[in-house]
Protein backbone atom coordinates (compact mmCIF):
# COMPACT_ATOMS: atom_id res chain seq x y z
CA UNK A 1 0.00 0.00 0.00
CA UNK A 2 1.22 3.46 -0.86
CA UNK A 3 -0.12 6.65 0.66
CA UNK A 4 -1.72 7.84 -2.58
CA UNK A 5 -3.75 4.65 -3.13
CA UNK A 6 -7.41 3.98 -2.41
CA UNK A 7 -6.38 0.86 -0.49
CA UNK A 8 -4.29 2.87 1.96
CA UNK A 9 -7.05 5.40 2.59
CA UNK A 10 -9.46 2.57 3.41
CA UNK A 11 -6.84 0.99 5.69
CA UNK A 12 -6.13 4.30 7.43
CA UNK A 13 -9.84 5.04 7.88
CA UNK A 14 -10.29 1.69 9.66
CA UNK A 15 -7.20 2.29 11.85
CA UNK A 16 -8.36 5.79 12.76
CA UNK A 17 -11.98 4.81 13.43
CA UNK A 18 -11.01 2.00 15.81
CA UNK A 19 -8.29 4.14 17.43
CA UNK A 20 -10.82 6.82 18.36
CA UNK A 21 -13.07 4.37 20.24
CA UNK A 22 -10.37 2.30 21.98
CA UNK A 23 -9.42 3.03 25.59
CA UNK A 24 -6.19 5.06 25.74
CA UNK A 25 -4.09 2.27 27.26
CA UNK A 26 -4.83 -0.11 24.35
CA UNK A 27 -4.27 2.28 21.47
CA UNK A 28 -0.57 1.45 21.02
CA UNK A 29 -1.53 -2.22 20.53
CA UNK A 30 -3.87 -1.33 17.69
CA UNK A 31 -1.31 1.01 16.07
CA UNK A 32 1.41 -1.66 16.31
CA UNK A 33 -0.89 -4.32 14.84
CA UNK A 34 -1.80 -1.96 12.00
CA UNK A 35 1.88 -1.18 11.40
CA UNK A 36 2.81 -4.86 11.14
CA UNK A 37 -0.12 -5.49 8.79
CA UNK A 38 0.86 -2.48 6.65
CA UNK A 39 4.45 -3.68 6.34
CA UNK A 40 3.47 -7.30 5.65
CA UNK A 41 0.89 -6.33 3.03
CA UNK A 42 3.44 -6.02 0.20
CA UNK A 43 5.71 -8.99 1.09
CA UNK A 44 4.44 -10.95 4.13
CA UNK A 45 7.71 -12.79 4.73
CA UNK A 46 9.75 -9.59 4.81
CA UNK A 47 8.08 -8.38 8.00
CA UNK A 48 10.41 -10.78 9.84
CA UNK A 49 13.40 -8.54 9.02
CA UNK A 50 12.18 -5.35 10.78
CA UNK A 51 10.85 -7.51 13.62
CA UNK A 52 14.30 -9.09 14.00
CA UNK A 53 15.94 -5.64 14.08
CA UNK A 54 13.36 -4.49 16.63
CA UNK A 55 13.98 -7.42 18.99
CA UNK A 56 17.76 -7.17 18.60
CA UNK A 57 17.81 -3.40 19.23
CA UNK A 58 15.47 -3.65 22.22
CA UNK A 59 17.55 -6.23 24.10
CA UNK A 60 20.88 -4.69 23.04
CA UNK A 61 19.79 -1.34 24.46
CA UNK A 62 18.94 -2.90 27.81
CA UNK A 63 22.20 -4.89 27.84
CA UNK A 64 24.25 -1.73 27.18
CA UNK A 65 22.53 0.07 30.02
CA UNK A 66 23.02 -2.83 32.45
CA UNK A 67 26.70 -3.38 31.62
CA UNK A 68 28.91 -2.61 34.62
CA UNK A 69 31.97 -1.34 32.74
CA UNK A 70 32.68 0.96 29.83
CA UNK A 71 34.52 -1.86 28.08
CA UNK A 72 31.51 -4.13 28.46
CA UNK A 73 29.16 -1.43 27.13
CA UNK A 74 31.43 -0.87 24.15
CA UNK A 75 31.55 -4.58 23.26
CA UNK A 76 27.78 -4.97 23.45
CA UNK A 77 27.23 -1.76 21.50
CA UNK A 78 29.66 -2.71 18.71
CA UNK A 79 28.21 -6.22 18.45
CA UNK A 80 24.65 -4.90 18.23
CA UNK A 81 25.43 -2.20 15.67
CA UNK A 82 27.51 -4.59 13.53
CA UNK A 83 24.70 -7.13 13.48
CA UNK A 84 22.15 -4.49 12.46
CA UNK A 85 24.46 -3.14 9.74
CA UNK A 86 25.12 -6.70 8.53
CA UNK A 87 21.39 -7.14 7.92
CA UNK A 88 21.28 -3.89 5.95
CA UNK A 89 24.39 -4.77 3.91
CA UNK A 90 23.12 -8.26 3.11
CA UNK A 91 19.84 -7.06 1.63
CA UNK A 92 20.90 -3.73 0.13
CA UNK A 93 24.60 -3.88 -0.77
CA UNK A 94 25.68 -7.51 -1.13
CA UNK A 95 25.15 -7.56 -4.90
CA UNK A 96 26.98 -4.23 -5.30
CA UNK A 97 30.06 -5.43 -3.42
CA UNK A 98 30.22 -8.85 -5.08
CA UNK A 99 29.66 -7.36 -8.56
CA UNK A 100 32.32 -4.69 -7.99
CA UNK A 101 34.77 -7.33 -6.78
CA UNK A 102 34.00 -9.54 -9.79
CA UNK A 103 34.46 -6.63 -12.24
CA UNK A 104 37.77 -5.71 -10.57
CA UNK A 105 38.96 -9.32 -10.73
CA UNK A 106 38.06 -9.53 -14.42
CA UNK A 107 39.87 -6.26 -15.12
CA UNK A 108 43.07 -7.36 -13.38
CA UNK A 109 43.12 -10.99 -14.55
CA UNK A 110 41.86 -10.37 -18.06
CA UNK A 111 39.26 -13.12 -17.58
CA UNK A 112 35.49 -12.94 -17.80
CA UNK A 113 34.13 -14.54 -14.65
CA UNK A 114 30.44 -14.12 -13.86
CA UNK A 115 29.23 -13.18 -10.40
CA UNK A 116 27.92 -16.39 -8.86
CA UNK A 117 27.07 -14.70 -5.53
CA UNK A 118 24.18 -12.54 -6.74
CA UNK A 119 21.24 -12.46 -4.34
CA UNK A 120 17.79 -12.46 -5.90
CA UNK A 121 16.08 -11.10 -2.77
CA UNK A 122 14.83 -7.52 -2.92
CA UNK A 123 15.63 -5.26 0.01
CA UNK A 124 12.76 -4.99 2.51
CA UNK A 125 10.91 -1.69 2.28
CA UNK A 126 12.32 1.08 4.43
CA UNK A 127 15.11 -1.07 5.88
CA UNK A 128 17.52 1.90 5.83
CA UNK A 129 15.19 4.07 7.91
CA UNK A 130 14.55 1.32 10.45
CA UNK A 131 18.31 0.64 10.67
CA UNK A 132 19.19 4.32 11.22
CA UNK A 133 16.61 4.71 13.97
CA UNK A 134 17.87 1.54 15.66
CA UNK A 135 21.53 2.60 15.50
CA UNK A 136 20.75 6.15 16.68
CA UNK A 137 18.82 4.71 19.63
CA UNK A 138 21.77 2.50 20.66
CA UNK A 139 24.23 5.40 20.31
CA UNK A 140 22.11 7.56 22.63
CA UNK A 141 22.03 4.77 25.24
CA UNK A 142 25.78 4.21 24.88
CA UNK A 143 26.35 7.95 25.46
CA UNK A 144 23.97 7.75 28.44
CA UNK A 145 21.88 10.51 26.89
CA UNK A 146 18.84 8.24 26.90
CA UNK A 147 17.44 5.42 29.03
CA UNK A 148 16.74 2.04 27.45
CA UNK A 149 13.02 1.54 26.85
CA UNK A 150 11.65 -1.35 28.95
CA UNK A 151 8.20 -1.53 27.34
CA UNK A 152 8.73 -3.73 24.27
CA UNK A 153 5.37 -2.83 22.74
CA UNK A 154 6.09 0.89 22.92
CA UNK A 155 9.56 0.40 21.47
CA UNK A 156 8.24 -1.73 18.61
CA UNK A 157 5.56 0.89 17.87
CA UNK A 158 8.26 3.59 17.74
CA UNK A 159 10.43 1.65 15.32
CA UNK A 160 7.65 0.24 13.10
CA UNK A 161 5.00 3.01 13.04
CA UNK A 162 3.44 2.59 9.58
CA UNK A 163 3.31 6.31 8.74
CA UNK A 164 7.12 6.58 8.86
CA UNK A 165 8.44 3.03 8.46
CA UNK A 166 8.89 3.19 4.68
CA UNK A 167 10.58 6.55 4.05
CA UNK A 168 10.93 8.36 7.34
CA UNK A 169 11.23 10.80 8.95
CA UNK A 170 14.13 9.26 10.87
CA UNK A 171 12.43 9.88 14.19
CA UNK A 172 14.43 10.08 17.44
CA UNK A 173 13.33 7.84 20.31
CA UNK A 174 13.44 10.65 22.88
CA UNK A 175 10.90 12.61 20.82
CA UNK A 176 8.48 9.80 20.06
CA UNK A 177 8.51 7.32 22.95
CA UNK A 178 7.15 9.86 25.50
CA UNK A 179 4.12 10.34 23.22
CA UNK A 180 3.27 6.66 23.73
CA UNK A 181 3.38 7.06 27.50
CA UNK A 182 0.44 9.45 27.42
CA UNK A 183 -2.99 9.07 25.81
CA UNK A 184 -2.92 9.90 22.11
CA UNK A 185 -4.30 13.40 21.58
CA UNK A 186 -7.30 12.47 19.47
CA UNK A 187 -8.71 15.97 19.16
CA UNK A 188 -10.71 17.78 16.54
CA UNK A 189 -7.86 20.26 16.01
CA UNK A 190 -5.32 17.47 15.43
CA UNK A 191 -7.70 15.79 13.00
CA UNK A 192 -8.20 19.01 11.03
CA UNK A 193 -4.53 20.11 11.08
CA UNK A 194 -3.38 16.61 10.13
CA UNK A 195 -5.97 16.36 7.37
CA UNK A 196 -4.90 19.70 5.91
CA UNK A 197 -1.23 18.70 5.87
CA UNK A 198 -2.10 15.34 4.33
CA UNK A 199 -4.10 17.08 1.57
CA UNK A 200 -1.21 19.40 0.76
CA UNK A 201 1.16 16.43 0.55
CA UNK A 202 -1.27 14.52 -1.68
CA UNK A 203 -1.50 17.56 -3.96
CA UNK A 204 2.28 17.78 -4.28
CA UNK A 205 2.53 14.06 -5.03
CA UNK A 206 -0.21 13.35 -7.58
CA UNK A 207 -0.80 16.79 -9.09
CA UNK A 208 2.80 18.03 -9.32
CA UNK A 209 5.34 15.21 -8.88
CA UNK A 210 3.55 12.48 -10.83
CA UNK A 211 2.71 14.88 -13.66
CA UNK A 212 6.37 15.90 -13.94
CA UNK A 213 7.38 12.22 -13.75
CA UNK A 214 5.61 11.53 -17.05
CA UNK A 215 7.84 13.98 -18.91
CA UNK A 216 11.05 13.27 -16.98
CA UNK A 217 10.66 9.53 -17.51
CA UNK A 218 9.94 9.93 -21.23
CA UNK A 219 13.11 12.02 -21.69
CA UNK A 220 15.57 10.30 -19.35
CA UNK A 221 14.57 6.79 -20.41
CA UNK A 222 15.38 7.74 -23.99
CA UNK A 223 18.12 10.30 -23.38
CA UNK A 224 20.11 9.31 -26.49
CA UNK A 225 17.25 10.51 -28.70
CA UNK A 226 16.78 13.91 -27.06
CA UNK A 227 18.53 17.25 -27.45
CA UNK A 228 20.49 19.17 -24.86
CA UNK A 229 17.68 21.72 -24.43
CA UNK A 230 15.17 18.95 -23.76
CA UNK A 231 17.48 17.23 -21.26
CA UNK A 232 18.10 20.56 -19.54
CA UNK A 233 14.37 21.18 -19.12
CA UNK A 234 13.80 17.58 -17.98
CA UNK A 235 16.53 18.02 -15.35
CA UNK A 236 14.86 21.20 -14.05
CA UNK A 237 11.58 19.30 -13.92
CA UNK A 238 13.27 16.46 -12.05
CA UNK A 239 14.48 18.84 -9.33
CA UNK A 240 10.89 19.87 -8.68
CA UNK A 241 9.62 16.31 -9.14
CA UNK A 242 11.84 14.84 -6.44
CA UNK A 243 11.15 17.78 -4.13
CA UNK A 244 7.37 17.59 -4.57
CA UNK A 245 7.44 13.78 -4.35
CA UNK A 246 9.53 13.45 -1.19
CA UNK A 247 8.23 16.50 0.67
CA UNK A 248 4.73 15.44 -0.39
CA UNK A 249 5.30 12.02 1.20
CA UNK A 250 6.62 13.69 4.37
CA UNK A 251 3.60 16.00 4.57
CA UNK A 252 1.30 13.00 4.25
CA UNK A 253 3.27 11.04 6.86
CA UNK A 254 3.13 13.94 9.30
CA UNK A 255 -0.53 14.56 8.51
CA UNK A 256 -1.63 10.96 9.03
CA UNK A 257 0.40 10.79 12.25
CA UNK A 258 -1.11 14.05 13.52
CA UNK A 259 -4.60 12.68 12.92
CA UNK A 260 -3.68 9.73 15.17
CA UNK A 261 -2.34 12.07 17.85
CA UNK A 262 1.40 11.74 17.15
CA UNK A 263 3.81 14.53 16.23
CA UNK A 264 6.70 13.62 13.91
CA UNK A 265 9.62 15.95 13.23
CA UNK A 266 9.53 18.29 10.24
CA UNK A 267 11.62 16.97 7.37
CA UNK A 268 11.61 19.88 4.90
CA UNK A 269 11.91 23.63 5.31
CA UNK A 270 11.73 25.05 1.77
CA UNK A 271 15.18 23.75 0.75
CA UNK A 272 15.07 25.15 -2.79
CA UNK A 273 15.22 28.61 -1.24
CA UNK A 274 18.52 27.89 0.48
CA UNK A 275 21.10 30.61 -0.20
CA UNK A 276 23.92 28.05 -0.32
CA UNK A 277 24.30 24.29 -0.62
CA UNK A 278 25.18 24.21 3.07
CA UNK A 279 21.87 25.87 3.88
CA UNK A 280 20.10 23.57 1.41
CA UNK A 281 21.17 20.51 3.41
CA UNK A 282 19.97 22.13 6.62
CA UNK A 283 16.53 22.35 5.02
CA UNK A 284 16.35 19.11 2.96
CA UNK A 285 15.54 15.74 4.59
CA UNK A 286 16.24 17.33 7.96
CA UNK A 287 15.78 14.15 9.99
CA UNK A 288 18.44 12.31 7.96
CA UNK A 289 20.79 15.30 7.71
CA UNK A 290 20.73 15.85 11.48
CA UNK A 291 21.17 12.10 12.05
CA UNK A 292 24.36 12.13 9.97
CA UNK A 293 25.49 15.36 11.62
CA UNK A 294 25.06 13.97 15.15
CA UNK A 295 26.36 10.45 14.64
CA UNK A 296 28.76 10.72 11.72
CA UNK A 297 29.93 14.24 10.80
CA UNK A 298 30.49 15.64 14.31
CA UNK A 299 32.46 12.65 15.66
CA UNK A 300 34.74 12.69 12.61
CA UNK A 301 35.25 16.47 12.78
CA UNK A 302 36.00 16.31 16.52
CA UNK A 303 38.43 13.42 16.08
CA UNK A 304 40.35 15.44 13.45
CA UNK A 305 39.96 18.86 15.12
CA UNK A 306 43.73 19.40 15.03
CA UNK A 307 43.38 19.81 11.26
CA UNK A 308 41.41 23.06 11.62
CA UNK A 309 39.11 23.77 8.65
CA UNK A 310 40.42 20.67 6.91
CA UNK A 311 38.80 18.56 9.63
CA UNK A 312 35.39 19.95 8.62
CA UNK A 313 36.18 19.47 4.94
CA UNK A 314 37.32 15.88 5.51
CA UNK A 315 34.22 15.14 7.60
CA UNK A 316 31.99 16.66 4.88
CA UNK A 317 33.52 14.51 2.13
CA UNK A 318 33.28 11.30 4.14
CA UNK A 319 29.77 12.03 5.43
CA UNK A 320 28.25 12.95 2.09
CA UNK A 321 29.95 10.12 0.22
CA UNK A 322 28.46 7.69 2.72
CA UNK A 323 25.15 9.56 2.54
CA UNK A 324 25.18 9.19 -1.23
CA UNK A 325 25.94 5.48 -0.94
CA UNK A 326 23.07 5.16 1.55
CA UNK A 327 20.67 6.17 -1.22
CA UNK A 328 21.51 3.09 -3.25
CA UNK A 329 24.05 0.47 -4.25
CA UNK A 330 25.23 2.25 -7.38
CA UNK A 331 28.25 4.39 -8.26
CA UNK A 332 25.83 7.12 -9.38
CA UNK A 333 24.77 7.70 -5.78
CA UNK A 334 28.37 7.77 -4.61
CA UNK A 335 29.07 10.41 -7.29
CA UNK A 336 26.02 12.36 -6.09
CA UNK A 337 27.32 12.33 -2.52
CA UNK A 338 30.86 13.22 -3.61
CA UNK A 339 29.57 16.27 -5.50
CA UNK A 340 27.78 17.46 -2.36
CA UNK A 341 30.94 17.02 -0.29
CA UNK A 342 32.96 18.88 -2.93
CA UNK A 343 30.77 21.98 -3.00
CA UNK A 344 30.51 22.04 0.80
CA UNK A 345 34.31 21.96 1.01
CA UNK A 346 34.51 24.88 -1.43
CA UNK A 347 31.94 26.83 0.59
CA UNK A 348 33.96 26.24 3.77
CA UNK A 349 37.22 27.36 2.15
CA UNK A 350 35.65 30.48 0.63
CA UNK A 351 33.52 31.45 3.63
CA UNK A 352 35.50 34.60 4.46
CA UNK A 353 35.71 35.77 0.84
CA UNK A 354 31.99 35.25 0.31
CA UNK A 355 31.20 37.14 3.51
CA UNK A 356 33.25 40.12 2.31
CA UNK A 357 31.64 39.94 -1.12
CA UNK A 358 28.13 40.00 0.40
CA UNK A 359 28.89 43.37 1.97
CA UNK A 360 29.40 44.88 -1.50
CA UNK A 361 26.33 43.35 -3.15
CA UNK A 362 22.67 44.24 -2.54
CA UNK A 363 20.90 41.71 -0.31
CA UNK A 364 18.29 40.80 -2.93
CA UNK A 365 20.97 40.12 -5.55
CA UNK A 366 23.11 38.11 -3.16
CA UNK A 367 20.16 36.00 -1.96
CA UNK A 368 18.77 35.57 -5.46
CA UNK A 369 22.15 34.54 -6.86
CA UNK A 370 22.70 32.12 -3.99
CA UNK A 371 19.30 30.49 -4.52
CA UNK A 372 19.82 30.14 -8.28
CA UNK A 373 23.27 28.64 -7.79
CA UNK A 374 22.00 26.19 -5.16
CA UNK A 375 19.14 24.99 -7.35
CA UNK A 376 21.45 24.75 -10.38
CA UNK A 377 24.06 22.75 -8.48
CA UNK A 378 21.46 20.42 -7.02
CA UNK A 379 20.06 19.98 -10.52
CA UNK A 380 23.52 19.09 -11.87
CA UNK A 381 24.14 16.52 -9.13
CA UNK A 382 20.60 15.14 -9.43
CA UNK A 383 21.50 13.95 -12.95
CA UNK A 384 23.66 11.31 -11.25
CA UNK A 385 20.80 10.63 -8.86
CA UNK A 386 18.41 9.94 -11.76
CA UNK A 387 20.75 8.25 -14.27
CA UNK A 388 21.31 4.49 -14.36
CA UNK A 389 25.10 4.75 -14.58
CA UNK A 390 27.89 7.30 -14.26
CA UNK A 391 28.55 7.04 -18.00
CA UNK A 392 24.91 7.80 -18.75
CA UNK A 393 25.00 10.82 -16.41
CA UNK A 394 28.15 12.18 -18.07
CA UNK A 395 26.60 11.77 -21.52
CA UNK A 396 23.50 13.69 -20.41
CA UNK A 397 25.65 16.50 -18.96
CA UNK A 398 27.67 16.67 -22.18
CA UNK A 399 24.50 16.98 -24.26
CA UNK A 400 23.13 19.67 -21.94
CA UNK A 401 26.33 21.71 -22.28
CA UNK A 402 25.94 21.69 -26.06
CA UNK A 403 22.32 22.82 -25.62
CA UNK A 404 21.28 22.31 -29.19
CA UNK A 405 18.56 20.52 -31.09
CA UNK A 406 14.75 20.79 -31.02
CA UNK A 407 12.81 21.07 -27.76
CA UNK A 408 10.54 18.08 -27.10
CA UNK A 409 7.23 18.07 -25.24
CA UNK A 410 4.45 15.52 -25.61
CA UNK A 411 1.52 17.93 -25.60
CA UNK A 412 0.74 21.54 -24.85
CA UNK A 413 -1.67 20.52 -22.08
CA UNK A 414 0.98 18.42 -20.29
CA UNK A 415 3.47 21.28 -20.55
CA UNK A 416 0.90 23.72 -19.19
CA UNK A 417 0.05 21.49 -16.20
CA UNK A 418 3.73 20.90 -15.47
CA UNK A 419 4.59 24.60 -15.49
CA UNK A 420 1.51 25.42 -13.41
CA UNK A 421 2.52 22.83 -10.81
CA UNK A 422 6.09 24.15 -10.60
CA UNK A 423 4.82 27.74 -10.36
CA UNK A 424 2.44 26.88 -7.52
CA UNK A 425 5.13 25.01 -5.52
CA UNK A 426 7.55 27.95 -5.95
CA UNK A 427 4.88 30.55 -5.15
CA UNK A 428 3.83 28.64 -2.03
CA UNK A 429 7.39 28.37 -0.72
CA UNK A 430 8.24 32.00 -1.55
CA UNK A 431 5.12 33.17 0.25
CA UNK A 432 5.97 31.08 3.35
CA UNK A 433 9.63 32.15 3.28
CA UNK A 434 9.27 35.89 2.74
CA UNK A 435 5.63 36.81 3.42
CA UNK A 436 4.50 34.30 6.02
CA UNK A 437 2.65 36.90 8.12
CA UNK A 438 0.78 38.31 5.14
CA UNK A 439 -2.61 37.17 3.84
CA UNK A 440 -3.07 33.38 3.87
CA UNK A 441 -5.73 31.18 2.30
CA UNK A 442 -4.75 27.94 4.04
CA UNK A 443 -4.63 29.50 7.52
CA UNK A 444 -7.10 32.31 7.00
CA UNK A 445 -9.02 33.40 10.09
CA UNK A 446 -12.29 33.31 8.15
CA UNK A 447 -13.84 29.83 8.09
CA UNK A 448 -15.33 30.27 4.61
CA UNK A 449 -12.04 31.30 2.97
CA UNK A 450 -9.97 28.66 4.78
CA UNK A 451 -12.29 25.77 4.00
CA UNK A 452 -13.02 27.07 0.53
CA UNK A 453 -9.29 26.83 -0.19
CA UNK A 454 -9.14 23.19 0.89
CA UNK A 455 -12.29 22.36 -1.06
CA UNK A 456 -10.63 23.87 -4.13
CA UNK A 457 -7.49 21.81 -3.39
CA UNK A 458 -9.60 18.62 -3.30
CA UNK A 459 -11.25 19.53 -6.61
CA UNK A 460 -7.86 20.17 -8.24
CA UNK A 461 -6.58 16.83 -6.94
CA UNK A 462 -9.62 14.95 -8.28
CA UNK A 463 -9.63 16.72 -11.66
CA UNK A 464 -5.91 16.99 -12.48
CA UNK A 465 -4.27 14.35 -10.28
CA UNK A 466 -2.32 11.45 -11.80
CA UNK A 467 -3.82 8.49 -9.94
CA UNK A 468 -1.66 5.82 -11.54
CA UNK A 469 1.67 7.56 -10.87
CA UNK A 470 3.08 4.80 -8.69
CA UNK A 471 5.07 4.78 -5.47
CA UNK A 472 7.12 7.57 -3.96
CA UNK A 473 10.73 7.95 -5.15
CA UNK A 474 12.24 7.48 -1.69
CA UNK A 475 10.43 4.17 -1.11
CA UNK A 476 13.34 2.49 -2.90
CA UNK A 477 15.80 3.67 -0.23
Amino acid sequence: MIFNSIGFFIFFAVVLAVLYVLPAKFRWIWVLAGSIFFYAFARPGYVLVPLLITVLTYYTGIAIEQATSEKGKQKIFVAGVCFIIAILVFFKYANFFTSTFTDLFNLISGKQVSNSLLISLAAPLGISYITFQAIGYLIEIKREDEKAERHFGHFATYLLLFTKVIAGPVERAHRFLPQLKMPARLTYDNFVIGGQQMLWGLFKKIVVADRLAIYVGAVYNNYTHHSGSTLFFATVCYVFQIYADFSGYTDMALGFSKMMGYDLMQNFNRPLLGRSVTEFWRRWHISLSTWFADYFFNPIAVAKRDWGNWAVIYASFVTFTVLGFWHGANWTFIAFGFLQGLILAIEILTRKQRKNMRKKIPVWLNDGGGILFTVAYFGLSSIFFRANSVGEALTIIKKILHFNGPFFFESASLLMFMLAGIFYIVAHDVKKEFFDKRFSLAQNKYWVIRNGYYCLLIIIILVTGVFDGGEFIYFQF
